[in-house]
């Protein structure tokens, strides 16, 4: 991750503390057919509450099916799922640091770009012996990090409101800020919407 994400990423942990949210893929199943050039994937995983849940997608290749499916699966409680976007994918085979090359030591580096509503791009980076999880596992940062994200700026906006309600335009300005940091994720005009809603 950039500077910049790495920044925001420790704001998110810090607002939301123990309500982080931990996306986890305990597997998933793949089928790729060669004559329509479509994906299918069926992935095991931990829901937000910690239950067993599998989602499906389809998509041009392994990544951008997960892709989907996570987006799709979530994207009700988190609707700037939808603003965002599958951007790249690229993997790359590294060769142990020890100078072996055997299959147990080589480990394989997967990149994934996510471009917000605006264009601007976020870099997500997954280590691990195998090539597929990697992908994976990059894949499930990425949607982690943009669901926090939602989850960050709802809690900014509840203190904020707080705050104001007290009349303590110190921090009224300081919640502000940091909301306006994190609103360059991505755009939360429908997540504005429903919060608008319900405060009537």
């Amino acid at each position: 991750m950039a500077l910049e994400q790495d920044k925001m990423q420790s704001l998110m942990e810090e607002i939301l503390q123990e309500d982080y949210v931990r996306l986890e893929v305990a597997g998933y199943t793949l089928e790729e057919d060669f004559d329509d050039g479509v994906c299918r994937i069926i992935c095991r995983m931990n829901d937000l509450d910690g239950e067993k849940v599998e989602v499906r997608g389809e998509g041009v290749g392994t990544i951008d099916a997960l892709f989907a499916a996570l987006r799709a699966h979530l994207a009700e409680d988190y609707p700037s799922l939808k603003s965002i976007g599958f951007s790249q994918f690229s993997i790359k085979g590294l060769i142990s640091s020890e100078g072996e090359r055997t299959s147990t030591k080589a480990e394989a580096e997967a990149t994934v770009g996510i471009v917000n509503s605006e264009g601007k791009e976020f870099v997500f980076q997954s280590k691990v012996p195998s090539v597929s999880r990697a992908g994976v596992q990059a894949t499930v940062e990425a949607t982690e990090y943009f669901v926090n994200s939602e989850r960050t700026y709802v809690r900014l906006h509840e203190i904020l409101e707080h705050y104001r309600s007290e009349g303590r335009t110190d921090l009224v300005e300081k919640y502000t800020d940091l909301m306006s940091q994190v609103v360059q994720n991505t755009s939360y005009s429908e997540v504005v919407e429903q919060i608008r809603e319900s405060m009537k």
